[in-house]
């Protein structure tokens, strides 16, 4: 039964994506991935015209799915103290992050590691989702100082990158132990956090 486009370019997206993570962008071939699929090359070049296009196409929807992910937080719309919106925020992630783990791996690989030959449109392209990312927690952040729920001595730019960081290492430790943390082992690390950096280093 022949596939349809869209079922073709789905199962290009699935195939690039493992080569992608397991390979590198470098040593992945066009014809590696036509060869998985079962299509010729200018087939793949009637969906894409370049494997750079692939991979920046694939790139550019993880990270739409993540921003859109914190968009449809509920909590995050009810009408609660900006400290719990935070809260949530950070326990959602967590969940994003963990139903999610090898796009999060995807992200990680070409931030960390950038293939010379895309290091500058992924520069690129990392900063503009990155701000997409962060305008959330920042409006939270800002909504904490607006209550004095946290200190006006620090600016909310240095109280997202506490936050960033606490996020950050929890995912990398998840990514290392390959062990999805329970909510009351989540609940004891934002406690600590919340008590020790975001209030008492001020």
């Amino acid at each position: 039964m022949t596939k349809d486009k869209s079922q073709t370019n789905n199962e290009i997206i699935r195939v690039s994506f493992i080569l992608f993570l397991e390979k590198g962008y470098e040593a992945t071939s066009i014809r590696d991935i036509c060869k998985e699929v079962n299509i010729k090359p200018a087939s793949l070049y009637f969906y894409y015209k370049s494997k750079e296009a692939l991979f920046l196409s694939i790139y550019d929807d993880i990270w739409h799915e993540k921003i859109k992910y914190i968009e449809d937080i509920e909590e995050l719309k009810q009408n609660i103290s900006p400290k719990m919106k935070l809260y949530h925020l950070y326990k959602n992630m967590l969940e994003f992050y963990t139903q999610n783990m090898a796009k999060q791996k995807f992200l990680l690989r070409y931030h960390l590691f950038q293939t010379e030959e895309l290091s500058t449109v992924i520069k690129d392209k990392y900063n503009f989702w990155k701000n997409e990312e962060e305008k959330t927690m920042l409006e939270i952040i800002n909504q904490c100082l607006d209550r004095k729920i946290l200190d006006d001595s620090r600016l909310s730019n240095e109280y997202l990158e506490l936050y960033k960081r606490f996020e950050y290492h929890q995912v990398i430790d998840m990514i290392i132990s390959n062990v999805k943390l329970n909510n009351t082992k989540l609940d004891a690390l934002w406690s600590q956090f919340w008590n020790y950096t975001m209030i008492s280093e001020v």
